[in-house]
């Protein structure tokens, strides 16, 4: 009879344990497409709660794709632009502007907002780098290819 019990309860036990895996994930309703942020825990505003007080007349409207200084913010703010014509303000770290000519944020002093709008065109080059003597790197061509030999055998 001690036998009976027991195995009885070893058998709930394990049918128990095997309920509690199985329906562990599904007990409370979880939204799997619903994107949790940072600001969704903290309560904080997110960054584009800073652009809601902003007007902005730069449009993306007939833009290739690609990153554009907007010299109405002095380059502080850029916007990335879409292949639909649409695009997103993005703001600068601190003390730094939008190099428009290498696209990127950089210290004050190194960048030329007032002509900006003359880079705009290497934004149809996205991939392509300017060759200058800065960034001039002078590759060796080898004859002698490297052999995978010495792999295998060990």
């Amino acid at each position: 009879m001690i036998r009976l019990l027991t195995a009885l309860f070893k058998l709930l036990l394990m049918t128990r344990l095997l309920i509690s895996v199985v329906a562990s994930p599904t007990l409370g309703y979880i939204d799997r497409y619903r994107l949790e942020t940072y600001e969704n825990f903290s309560g904080e505003p997110s960054d584009f709660d800073l652009f809601s007080n902003l007007t902005f007349r730069f449009s993306c409207e007939g833009k290739p794709i690609g990153l554009y200084a907007d010299s109405d913010y002095d380059c502080r703010i850029f916007h990335a632009c879409d292949e639909f014509g649409k695009g997103f303000p993005m703001i600068c770290p601190n003390n730094t502007l939008f190099d428009q000519r290498e696209r990127v944020c950089s210290d004050e002093g190194n960048v030329d907002c007032e002509h900006a709008n003359e880079w705009f065109y290497l934004n149809e080059l996205p991939y392509s780098m300017e060759v200058t003597d800065e960034n001039y790197v002078k590759s060796e061509e080898k004859e002698e290819v490297p052999s995978v030999l010495p792999l295998l055998l060990s």
